[in-house]
């Protein structure tokens, strides 16, 4: 297995990250907070001028045609900068799935729009509650072994209250019907679980990643009896384990989205230990921030409680780390 990725992977990474580095900032995300938004002004057209909203969707159709390998790197950059956007759903399980199993009418119009990102998809597959349904115009939904898409003003949605208030999340209270049925299919199901895991586990080492490197810089400034806290060794030894785990738990995130894309009879194993890794990571580099910032990082004034929150809820989604170990124990027939 070979993970290197190629040089127009590594640019559509680059190229994401730097938007997101304009238009996906932290005084944005307050904005959106305090207006009660579920979205930042023009961040989700910036997304599909780039490509990103159809990059996991047939060519024939106006998407890219790229895979779970191509799809990770670009989750990755989105979790650095907790964008608020519905993109993992979006390109990890509505696209994929209604481009595989819908129906004509889907196939020749619906597509072309969530490719374009002229309409948005949401899901309520793998979780209790679906995430921005009250901006999304069709909700993939799951009933027993069945895939349903319904349109949005066919559900009631009732808002619940999230630690991360950056995610406007809805229990959502639908009617399945043979007009809504997509597929019946446990390995539908499955497939699109394993997308969206994969998916969530790259966002998780973006949020690490940029918890680690905003702690460093602090412990360097931060000074306590005239030196800088971070020469102390049992500050050096908690983002050491920091770092260690975020760079064991890559490759792993990496070889699951392999195995996807390749269609490997490990991919039920390699996601499952992708997801834990990457949660455990991910869990990890929330204390250590905590620690190493002391009771500034518990505050709303600071920037840094935004990574926390959404470490926190993306850790517990998809699969926590008790649900992927057992997962993992059941693949190894413990």
């Amino acid at each position: 297995m070979d993970f290197r990725f190629n040089e127009t992977q590594l640019l559509f990474a680059e190229t994401t990250k730097e938007m997101l580095l304009r238009e996906c900032t932290s005084s944005n995300l307050k904005e959106m907070i305090l207006k009660e938004q579920g979205t930042i002004p023009n961040l989700w057209d910036n997304l599909s001028s780039l490509g990103v909203l159809g990059m996991t969707g047939p060519q024939n159709l106006g998407g890219l045609g790229m895979s779970d390998i191509d799809h990770v790197l670009i989750m990755e950059e989105l979790g650095r900068f907790i964008c608020p956007e519905i993109v993992l759903e979006h390109t990890a399980i509505g696209i994929p799935l209604l481009s595989k199993y819908g129906n004509e009418n889907i196939q020749s119009e619906l597509l072309s729009a969530l490719l374009s990102g002229e309409q948005k998809v949401t899901t309520g597959l793998g979780n209790s509650y679906v995430l921005a349904a009250d901006s999304a115009d069709y909700l993939v939904m799951q009933n027993a072994d069945e895939l349903h898409l319904i349109e949005r003003k066919d559900a009631l949605l009732m808002f619940q209250k999230s630690i991360d208030q950056t995610r406007r999340l809805f229990s959502v209270e639908w009617e399945p019907s043979s007009k809504s049925l997509i597929v019946k299919s446990n390995k539908a199901i499955e497939e699109g679980l394993q997308s969206a895991s994969t998916a969530a586990a790259a966002q998780c080492l973006g949020i690490a990643t940029h918890l680690l490197t905003q702690t460093i810089d602090y412990v360097k400034e931060r000074e306590q009896f005239g030196k800088p806290v971070g020469v102390n060794q049992a500050v050096k030894h908690q983002l050491a384990d920091t770092g260690k785990a975020i760079e064991f738990a890559r490759p792993m995130v990496h070889r699951a989205a392999w195995a996807i894309s390749n269609n490997s009879n490990e991919s039920s194993a390699a996601v499952a230990m992708a997801k834990y890794l990457s949660s455990k990571a991910v869990d990890l580099s929330c204390r250590t921030a905590l620690q190493c910032h002391g009771a500034i990082a518990y505050t709303v004034e600071y920037d840094l409680q935004l990574w926390l929150k959404r470490g926190w809820a993306l850790s517990a989604s998809w699969g926590d780390q008790n649900s992927q170990r057992n997962n993992i124990a059941k693949i190894l027939n413990l």
